[in-house]
């Protein structure tokens, strides 16, 4: 009892941001029980909470299901208030003229409060965004907003803090660039009515004049702000260098992980974004997440995992790089070797070597690294997300039998979108000949969404469900059943989807399939748009373009209303890549082909996801 005392108290006398990292770091290694342990100890303190709140936020993120993402709304959300109840523009002006009795930590804590504010304004925007309406587009507009706000501010007041102190010729992530410039309200431009906090001026650092561009305080505010300045004593810095070098560590994680999300978003949003007053740079989010994993903070092992995220999944996924999925490859194996030894066995680091290995083609050590990470992680969120990857490892081999059984023992185990698992169990049953089995399935499927193809019926159908709803519709058809050829075009198409043919070795197989299911495939030009696709994987760029024509020449009697027709738009945008690749002569005819798929067809599946790849492709033309 005296030993477990002594240890209270030593643990009481240690900063809290330190407590913070500890936690962290007890999660990425695999020992969560612990970690709760601590976060949970002391309740009162906000860097604490501000970890849990990390913890959950990305337990929410792996697992998706909605009992997780309500859980981590709801902690956000009270993080939220702990920290705007204490720096609202009123509770400042009076602690300004009466003093703060609460306040412990001075200077360093208002800041610290401040940088957390806006890290769960981000957290909840993501979550907000995967509502996937346009009702949680605005919201999660809204929200960004705010953290943006309060990003811009914080930033400014440390920035000037940090230079004080280790020399105004110092560069650092952000300091630069015109896009921490937030845009001040304009005529057109209404407030959130929910906004009814902001980051205070603090009476420590120097204050910005009232002619910057801060979207903060403005008129009388600024006016009555400035005068309490005028009679406050003269700014001093009474802050150590560690903790004014960990602050602006913590505040340039929070600044790019917002830059590189905004900057992710479809053209679409990225146009609300802006109408709200400001917009995003990927290569100043990367800076900043690269500067914030050198600190000392609790977001440096944080700052680690956005970017081994953004390079293993984020670039593959959204072809941000054309068809190089290896392009971040090195990037990211550098993170992995920089994470050592702190992070040896730690299942998460574990899966990103995963998505590496992946990403080389090189699937059974793959394979090695998620199996590991499962048997590893204590964590259910951990475990499935690996599981998903092994399925999906199975899949890239075109393995029938094994991916059909992970992909049902994820139907089992998951409580994200059951069907999802249950379409992909049901094509890569019908893949290998058991076609009572996948049409059982897929009747499953359509049992569950019975609302699914009714015209005018209520449904709360994500887009993913309804995309899986109509393919279940096509495995149970029985006018036409499917064969086996059939179902091998449906997973193909699922790989070609979620971009991972370019990680298969088993392309040949793919090509014979192709070229061997004239006549059979489940909508017209997919044979065709896969087969051009897979060329181009191989190198076969002159095969390719033919294939991709193919498949637009026998969609031109298609109306581009129907529902399958992401195939033309898909076709269009390969056939444009390709293009870019060839001599500058057809750099115009790519540029017309991306702008027609981008101009002529809405409503597709994956539309968000084409856009975004469209959007890269046309800025890499100059546009």
């Amino acid at each position: 009892m005296l030993e477990e005392e002594e240890f209270h108290d030593a643990r009481s006398e240690e900063e809290e941001w330190v407590l913070a990292r500890r936690g962290i770091t007890l999660v990425l290694n695999n020992q969560y029980d612990e970690a709760q342990k601590l976060f949970t100890d002391r309740k009162d303190s906000i860097q604490l909470a501000a970890g849990h709140c990390f913890i959950v936020f990305m337990n929410a993120l792996m697992s998706f299901e909605e009992e997780m993402l309500t859980e981590a709304q709801t902690v956000l959300r009270n993080v939220e208030r702990r920290c705007a109840q204490d720096i609202g523009w009123l509770k400042s002006m009076r602690n300004k003229v009466f003093g703060s009795f609460k306040e412990k930590s001075g200077e360093a804590g208002r800041l610290e409060q401040q940088v957390i504010l806006a890290d769960t304004q981000v957290c909840l925007a993501l979550l907000t965004f995967l509502q996937q309406d346009m009702s949680g587009c605005v919201r999660g507009g809204w929200l960004l907003r705010k953290a943006w706000r309060v990003y811009q501010h914080t930033y400014n007041q440390i920035l000037t803090l940090y230079r004080q102190t280790f020399g105004s010729e110092l560069t650092v992530p952000g300091s630069d660039f015109a896009s921490w410039r937030v845009v001040t309200q304009g005529p057109g431009m209404v407030e959130s009515p929910s906004c009814d906090w902001s980051a205070p001026t603090s009476p420590h650092t120097t204050p910005l004049s009232p002619s910057t561009p801060s979207g903060y305080l403005n008129g009388y505010k600024s006016s009555f702000a400035s005068l309490l300045n005028a009679f406050s004593p003269a700014p001093q810095n009474e802050m150590e260098p560690e903790e004014i070098s960990r602050l602006m560590s913590a505040v340039s994680f929070g600044y790019g992980v917002f830059q590189l999300c905004v900057s992710l978003l479809p053209p679409s949003l990225l146009k609300l974004i802006q109408l709200l007053g400001f917009g995003a740079d990927r290569a100043a989010g990367l800076e900043a997440l690269t500067f914030s994993r050198r600190g000392c903070d609790m977001r440096a092992p944080l700052a680690t995992l956005a970017l081994l995220w953004y390079h293993t999944i984020v670039r593959p996924f959204f072809a941000l790089d054309g068809s190089n999925v290896q392009a971040g490859i090195d990037t990211a194996s550098q993170l992995i070797r920089e994470s050592q030894p702190e992070f040896t066995n730690s299942a998460l680091f574990l899966f990103f070597t995963g998505r590496i290995h992946r990403l080389k083609s090189e699937v059974p050590a793959a394979l090695e690294a998620y199996l590991s990470a499962v048997e590893k992680s204590p964590q259910r969120e951990v475990q499935l997300l690996c599981l998903h990857e092994v399925s999906w490892c199975y899949l890239i081999q075109l393995d029938w039998a094994k991916a059909y059984k992970s992909f049902m023992t994820l139907k089992i185990r998951s409580r994200w979108s059951k069907i999802f698992y249950t379409y992909l169990a049901a094509v890569c049953a019908g893949a290998s000949d058991k076609l009572s089995e996948a049409a059982r399935l897929s009747r499953e499927i359509s049992e569950s969404l019975q609302n699914c193809g009714q015209p005018g019926a209520p449904s709360a159908l994500t887009q993913l469900e309804d995309f899986i709803c109509r393919r279940a519709a096509l495995l149970s058809c029985t006018t036409s059943p499917p064969d086996p050829s059939y179902c091998r075009l449906l997973a193909y198409e699922m790989l070609f989807l979620w971009n991972a043919l370019p990680s298969t070795q088993y392309n040949n197989i793919i090509t014979r399939d192709c070229e061997s299911s004239i006549g059979k495939e489940p909508m017209v030009g997919l044979r065709s748009l896969i087969l051009g696709t897979v060329q181009g994987c191989l190198g076969l760029h002159t095969e390719a373009k033919a294939s991709l024509r193919a498949a637009l020449s026998a969609r031109q009697n298609i109306p581009d209303s129907a529902r399958d027709s992401h195939v033309t738009a898909f076709a269009l945008y390969e056939l444009a890549r390709l293009l870019i690749q060839e001599t500058y002569e057809y750099r115009e005819e790519a540029r017309h082909l991306l702008e027609r798929a981008q101009r002529d067809f809405k409503g597709y599946d994956f539309e968000s996801r084409l856009n975004v790849r469209i959007h890269a492709a046309l800025r890499s033309l100059g546009q």
